[in-house]
């Protein structure tokens, strides 16, 4: 059992917690805090903002992770990876509206500001467990994904290593706004395939739709274990898998996104609002929609989770579904790999004044070419541990600022004609 494992636990206890300090707007307004997320996603600074947290969030996890976890968790891991989005969107609310407040500078600078007298060394600690984080889930296990989608080919595999690295150091070398601009273009571009892909594949199984949503709820509340009290729920691999997918898949509470929607134009309980936007994209919609095509077409649950999700599509696509499922995951991985250089390159700046930057940008670079021979369980497994202590620091910042967040939201109830 990795650390993570108690990440959902944790998570669903501060996401409640939340959602009562939160009532009067997620509870008793959603159509004020409906109204609101749309409004702030329109504007031009605040999309750029909420497209580079994206990038960060959206792509391989959403479509390898799930499939996963339906192999190992059965069809029950769809419906808690949606029932995690409404808690993940509380504590990503909480997290954005947060880092807004306090400027840029993401989390490590609200922990810094937050704690008096251990403040500055838990913000470095933050700091340092970010940059990591950048290199090994950030960098190399992108990188990775995307050359090892071709299944055979060392050549291949170079060439594409090759193209990957020399645009992904493009991109990166030409400062934040190419990285924003960059982040831009892809993700629109790679969702809105991706999207159609999905749709296709399930309204081409139509009439399969309804066994499976009555799969997904039976598995979703079949219980099998010798556990007692809140054990049972949380030993069931359907709601362990099912959060954990969707909980890696948006980082909420690891306060990664911070960074990102913190440069956001707009008062901070609005910002707060972008974080909500993020997780209805990536897990309410992306993750649910790949579980839902998988689980009608029929594909092969045995594998790795690429060879389920190639399983699904070639079902209705064919041979053409191999070279467009190596695009979109070439294309989520770049995306990927460019936001967290840009969260990484930040904290360098944070942690040594503004040096080092330079050193940083040749180490990301070779993570993204030599971390490609480094098994991936290891690299899964450091960035689990990194993610697990990034995550309690965040957790415990949130909970210290608890009425400051109660007051940031107050202000989009006082905005609203609703």
């Amino acid at each position: 059992m990795t650390v993570l494992s108690f990440l959902p636990m944790l998570l669903t206890v501060v996401g409640a917690y939340f959602l009562i300090k939160l009532r009067r707007l997620f509870i008793y307004r959603p159509l004020c805090l409906f109204r609101s997320a749309v409004s702030i996603a329109r504007q031009r600074e605040s999309r750029g903002a909420l497209l580079l947290a994206l990038a960060g969030t959206l792509g391989v996890g959403n479509m390898v992770g799930v499939a996963y976890g339906i192999s190992v968790g059965g069809a029950g891991c769809v419906f808690w990876t949606f029932v995690s989005a409404i808690f993940s969107s509380v504590i990503k609310y909480a997290e954005s509206s947060l880092a807004s407040y306090y400027g840029r500078g993401g989390m490590a600078r609200v922990v810094s500001l937050t704690f008096k007298r251990a403040g500055v060394a838990l913000s470095r600690v933050y700091a340092l467990l970010c940059i990591v984080l950048s290199l090994t889930m950030g960098s190399a296990l992108q990188a990775k994904s995307a050359i090892f989608t071709v299944q055979s080919g060392k050549c291949k595999r170079l060439v594409i290593a090759v193209v990957f690295i020399l645009i992904v150091s493009f991109v990166i070398l030409g400062g934040a706004k190419k990285i924003v601009r960059a982040t831009s273009l892809i993700i629109p571009f790679s969702t809105i395939i991706y999207i159609t892909l999905c749709l296709f594949v399930v309204f081409s199984n139509f009439s399969s739709l309804g066994a499976v949503f009555r799969m997904m709820i039976t598995d979703a509340f079949n219980f099998k274990s010798t556990a007692s009290g809140i054990g049972v729920f949380f030993a069931s691999n359907a709601i362990k898998h099912g959060y954990l997918c969707g909980l890696l898949s948006n980082e909420a509470g690891a306060g990664t996104s911070a960074m990102a929607e913190s440069l956001a134009d707009a008062p901070p309980g609005r910002v707060g609002l972008l974080g909500v936007v993020e997780v209805f994209f990536d897990t309410a919609l992306l993750c649910t929609l790949t579980g839902v095509a998988i689980l009608s077409s029929g594909a092969c649950l045995s594998g790795s989770g690429i060879s389920i999700l190639l399983s699904a599509f070639s079902s209705v696509f064919g041979s053409i579904a191999t070279p467009v499922l190596f695009f979109l995951v070439f294309s989520f991985a770049l995306s990927t790999v460019i936001c967290w250089y840009y969260y990484g390159s930040e904290y360098v700046g944070m942690l040594f004044h503004g040096r080092g930057r330079g050193v940083y940008t040749v180490f990301f670079l070779l993570a993204s070419s030599i971390g490609t021979l480094i098994e991936e369980s290891i690299l899964i497994s450091a960035s689990d541990v990194i993610l697990f202590f990034m995550t309690v620091i965040t957790v415990l910042a949130l909970i210290k600022n608890s009425e400051r967040i109660c007051l940031l939201s107050e202000s989009i109830l006082k905005n609203s004609d609703i």
